[in-house]
């Protein structure tokens, strides 16, 4: 079994899948990483940074790669398509959050240009979370996926803005391509209100597309080869 996963307001959105296809997915949502990590999958491919830089400033090879590959298949003409990859923190900004410093606190410790994004900020727990365990103990099991990429490798062309109508059909039309059953799955979510939205359920799939591709041994990695940060983690974006 594989998993795809993506964050919610609930904690962690995972689509399950197992040899069956897309068309026997099921989802479920955890309420943090230690629980994440007792679903009974051998590749879980979730969409956060896992390797990083240790300077402020320094942007991570994996996330240029990746807005590149968006760039280069804006055939639509979408606008800033490379937005979508926003900068990852580097060990330096999650040190300030492990002294217990907030988003004041990054302001008032990096001058403009190296800081994080507010956006950015309030995942950190999570990506604090994944760098503390260490590579040694989920390598071949945790990969890094980013949605938007896997779409674009999906449709053959960077989708418009999943927020817009647009954007939102043409995700849908892919999954369904791929014979992911989103009504089934939103069922097994249960009540949205404050736990999940349907952005999170369709990135969560395309996390489980790559994760099918990665377990198959079928999987690209931005860049070729994958970098390793300071600590060992594998520095990459795979789909």
């Amino acid at each position: 079994m594989v998993a795809g996963v993506d964050g919610c307001p609930g904690g962690w959105l995972a689509v399950l899948m197992e040899g069956a296809g897309p068309g026997a997915a099921r989802a479920t949502i955890v309420p943090d990483l230690p629980a994440l990590l007792t679903l009974d999958a051998s590749v879980v491919a979730i969409d956060m940074p896992i390797g990083l830089m240790d300077a402020a400033g320094d942007s991570r090879p994996a996330d240029r790669a990746a807005r590149r590959f968006l760039s280069q298949r804006n055939t639509g003409g979408v606008r800033a398509p490379g937005s979508r990859v926003f900068a990852s923190p580097a060990r330096v900004h999650l040190d300030v959050i492990r002294a217990g410093g907030g988003y004041s606190g990054i302001l008032e410790s990096f001058p403009p240009g190296r800081r994080l994004s507010k956006q950015c900020f309030n995942i950190c727990d999570r990506i604090i979370a994944l760098d503390d365990l260490g590579p040694e103990t989920h390598e071949g099991r945790i990969w890094e996926v980013h949605p938007e990429v896997a779409f674009a490798a999906l449709a053959g062309r960077t989708l418009a803005p999943k927020k817009s109508p647009e954007g939102r059909r043409a995700r849908q039309a892919a999954l369904a391509a791929l014979g992911f059953d989103l009504d089934t799955l939103g069922a097994n979510l249960g009540p949205r209100s404050r736990r999940w939205n349907p952005d999170d359920l369709f990135d969560a799939c395309a996390a489980a597309w790559s994760a099918g591709r990665i377990a198959q041994g079928r999987h690209a990695t931005l860049p070729q080869p994958p970098e390793r940060d300071s600590r060992g983690h594998r520095m990459a974006i795979h789909y």
